[in-house]
């Protein structure tokens, strides 16, 4: 209860924050500036729906699938439902802190207007409701019918959430509450009715389990007096701790709220080494997503608790060290990004990541994620503002349902720092963070291997689900940073170029902050050296570069090209014997991409140096070929001197 106050004062007390300009309020006035901005977006998609059956104005937030019972239409609904309830609520002049400015046109009054509109569109055409159809003529969401038999919507009970939240900020009636309560009981209610599932290998149930533990979050915070609210809760702190899940937890007898954690295991939903697959590969949106997730849960038992205590459950924040550590940390780039080993199957450049690092920052008070969270908030920004309207980007992959996940996580971001402040926490300089980070790290259950020097960030994975063999290069310049972008293309891409077949699995040795890759790409050996210092030598593959031409990126990039060297803005350098092109500009997951191909046996990419530079390193690069030997000679900038030789029938190589 005290948290819940203490949210209410700095939200409508501004006098109550230091005059010094804390992380908190830093993050919290962007943040709150954004949604602003966004609320633009949100009006111009608005759809009056009429009534109810029972009377009542409703109206949704249009997607694709505008007004329809699936994940587009109901998620996008009530996802842009909640962000305009809480700004239209906490935005009031002489209430909220801080105060942006409402775009022309918006106000406070029609920003209410329109969320509870919206909510009652979101409660009427479920299906334990049904006072209105969807525009297909369908109900939606999980409910028990007459014979007691469950139908099960996947990721409905994520969507209320928002819901519950929506309800939250607004101003409703009883009718609205008794219809929301309907729905918030049915989809809580599924989650008693089954075991909790899990399961890593291609398919992780840890981001599922994370949503399934919001709707009991929300059931058991808002209706304390029910008979179910008891089972709610003991469900909540095991689908929120089957979030991040290994085989170990089966064994581990550490009391956590009420019972030892192999008490509260249902199965695994990660690898040993902490990673997790979703769409049958290692992607980090999923990795970070279940945090957020979770720290969602908390935020419901603090904010929609009609109790008179709270406490942190820390169920609900199990492992997020050791993935914090052990993933997430060794993932992190110079923007605030996580690299993408393997490229993404939706829109790039999101940093969807932003609330995991808030939870990290926040609740565990950790300052590496809080510098983290700084510069992903920017980039966020920055890429907003790119599209006139308060969008969250170009481009799309899923339209308006992609904006309202984005708005979802600002704020909730808002709502982790005013409820869990970082007072006195130390925010990390981004160059102890490299340095900490920058030993070669092997993922053994992805098969990737990453490395940071202080010049840049690389990356290889060769993925068995997916089958592709890919990496990255990422200078560790701000600036600089979405030069190349992730990127696949059949069996390969980035660095590997294209192959004909799925190679073999590729033998993997670090050292230091140092990486060799070595193996065979359609019959012939290659060798990947990722060196203690800025060089990143390729052997018998030609170059091959996705570079990044976007408003948000970089519309046009300065190409410079030299005797065998090319550069690209000043700071990304390929040297080696071959000829450069570049391809047709493409939209690949939003981002306008033009790849960078060579024609050659040897490639060496430097990060950070001028085209002066890059002739230089030029001159200073030998290839031979002598027999069935190839040997690369080059240096770093710093005068570093390095030798690669590669047999290339045996396979075997040297470098020094």
């Amino acid at each position: 209860m005290m948290r819940f106050l203490s949210l209410m004062l700095l939200l409508t007390c501004p006098s109550l924050l230091t005059a010094r300009e804390t992380d908190d309020r830093y993050i919290v006035e962007r943040c709150m500036q954004s949604l602003a901005a966004f609320t633009q977006y949100a009006t111009s998609i608005y759809v009056d729906a009429g009534v109810n059956d029972a009377g009542k104005p409703v109206g949704y937030f249009r997607a694709t699938d505008a007004g329809k019972s699936n994940e587009d239409g109901v998620r996008t609904n009530l996802d842009i439902a909640m962000v305009c309830a809480f700004v239209g609520t906490f935005f009031t002049e002489g209430v909220a802190y801080p105060q942006p400015s409402l775009p022309k046109g918006v106000t406070a009054e029609g920003l209410r207007r329109m969320a509870l509109a919206s909510l009652r569109y979101g409660y009427s055409t479920h299906h334990t409701v049904r006072l209105k159809k969807c525009t297909e003529g369908k109900y939606w969401g999980t409910y028990q019918d007459e014979n007691r038999t469950w139908h099960h919507q996947w990721e409905s009970s994520l969507w209320v959430l928002s819901m519950a939240f929506a309800e939250k900020f607004l101003a409703t009636d009883s009718d609205d509450s008794q219809n929301i309560q309907k729905v918030v009981e049915s989809e809580a209610d599924y989650q008693l009715s089954r075991p909790v599932p899990h399961g890593y290998k291609g398919d992780t149930k840890a981001e599922e389990n994370g949503w399934e533990a919001n709707v009991l979050a929300v059931a058991w915070s808002k209706y304390p007096g029910h008979p179910h609210a008891e089972q709610w809760r003991e469900a909540m702190i095991r689908y929120g701790l089957n979030g991040y899940t290994v085989d170990a937890d089966a064994r581990d007898t550490t009391m956590l709220d009420g019972k030892r954690v192999c008490e509260w295991y249902a199965g695994t939903n990660l690898f040993p080494d902490y990673t997790l697959q979703n769409h049958h590969y290692f992607h980090t949106s999923y990795q970070n997503v279940v945090m957020q997730e979770q720290a969602e849960s908390i935020l419901a038992t603090y904010y929609l608790n009609e109790r008179q205590n709270t406490c942190l459950y820390r169920s609900l924040t199990w492992h997020w060290q050791e993935v914090w550590e052990q993933v997430l940390a060794q993932l992190a780039l110079a923007d605030g990004e996580l690299a993408m080993p393997n490229g993404n199957d939706w829109s790039m450049f999101l940093y969807d990541q932003l609330p995991a690092y808030a939870a990290m920052a926040t609740i565990m008070r950790n300052g590496d994620a809080l510098m983290l969270e700084r510069k992903c908030l920017d980039q966020l920004l920055l890429r907003q503002k790119t599209t006139g309207d308060g969008r969250y980007l170009l481009n799309a992959d899923i339209g308006a349902r992609r904006m309202g996940v984005t708005a979802h996580r600002v704020m909730m971001t808002i709502l982790l720092h005013r409820l869990f402040p970082t007072d006195h926490l130390q925010v990390t300089e981004w160059e102890d963070f490299q340095q900490r980070y920058a030993a070669a790290r092997v993922f053994p259950s992805q098969h990737l291997v990453r490395a940071m020097t202080k010049e840049r960030f690389t990356c290889l994975s060769w993925s068995e689900g997916l089958k592709n063999f890919t990496g990255c290069i990422v200078p560790n310049r701000v600036e600089d940073s979405k030069i190349m972008i992730p990127y696949k293309k059949g069996f390969g891409g980035n660095i590997i170029g294209e192959p004909k077949s799925f190679p073999e699995k590729p033998v993997v040795k670090t050292d230091g902050n140092a990486w060799t890759v070595s193996g065979r790409i359609d019959g012939e050996p290659f060798v990947i050296w990722s060196t203690p210092g800025n060089a990143v030598i390729v052997m018998n593959r030609p170059a091959y570069m996705a570079l990044s031409y976007d408003p948000f990126t970089k519309e046009e990039r300065e190409i410079r090209e030299g005797d065998q060297w090319v550069n690209i803005d000043n700071s990304v350098a390929v040297v080696g014997n071959q000829r450069y092109g570049i391809g047709e500009k493409k939209v690949v997951n939003s981002i306008g991409t033009r790849v960078l191909t060579g024609e050659g046996k040897a490639t060496v990419y430097f990060s950070g140096v001028s085209a002066a530079e890059s002739a230089r390193l030029a001159k200073k690069t030998k290839i031979k070929e002598k027999g069935y030997l190839l040997t690369l000679k080059t240096q770093d900038p710093d005068g570093t001197r390095y030798t690669m030789t590669l047999n290339r029938v045996t396979g075997e190589y040297t470098h020094q």
